[in-house]
């Protein structure tokens, strides 16, 4: 059972989150408030879901990077301004939905983040690509392995690191070491800017093995 908390400062909509979120059995509204500090202990919980204003003019920025700290966030917020998606994802913010999405789109966020891996919603896929697209322009590509290039381009395509290793028909843990090394060359710091690096090459058709 996935332990939750829900972070927004519109108490109609922490309702309705939850209430979106209780139709799912294998998870469980644990701790909910208006800001990070009314969650009695956010590291007890595996996903906290976080606005992106929290009764403020600016983002909720720090409040992220503290946060994500202890526990993976998704943020689900209105706004879908670029300079704030970004913002989220550079604090540590595990993934990104817009509160226009489907009620499946939010549900398969939070089992994502759960998992461990990045989710951003659909339509804001392309968002970032630009910043992929310049790591590439920096010969970011030619620096991996025929394997690992391959590795990144299943990625890409939204497998988790398990059925991207059979794919490849190697073990998880040596998908696991190629994305270690893909991250560390390519200098991604986080599974974010590792997910939109591997879309760009998609996109553009850079990454082998597809």
């Amino acid at each position: 059972m996935l332990q939750l908390g829900l972070v927004d400062d519109h108490p109609v909509a922490r309702r309705g989150l939850a209430a979106i979120l209780a139709e799912d059995p294998e998870v469980v509204v644990a701790g909910a408030g208006a800001h990070p500090a009314d969650l009695c202990d956010p590291g007890a919980l595996d996903v906290v879901l976080c606005d992106l204003y929290l009764g403020e003019d600016r983002p909720a920025v720090a409040e992220v990077r503290r946060l994500a700290e202890v526990t993976a966030v998704l943020m689900v917020s209105a706004g879908s301004r670029p300079a704030d998606v970004l913002a989220c994802v550079a604090a540590g913010a595990s993934g990104y939905v817009t509160k226009d999405s489907d009620e499946d789109v939010l549900r398969a966020a939070v089992h994502a983040v759960a998992g461990g891996e990045f989710y951003l919603s659909p339509q804001l896929a392309g968002i970032v690509g630009t910043a992929c697209r310049s790591a590439a322009s920096r010969g970011g590509a030619s620096l991996l392995t025929a394997r690992e290039e391959e590795a990144l381009g299943w990625i890409a395509r939204g497998l988790t690191h398990a059925q991207t290793a059979r794919r490849m028909g190697v073990q998880p843990s040596t998908v696991d070491t190629y994305v270690k090394r893909i991250r560390a060359r390519l200098h991604l710091g986080n599974k974010a800017e590792l997910a939109w690096f591997a879309r760009s090459l998609t996109e553009g058709g850079g990454a082998g093995g597809q």
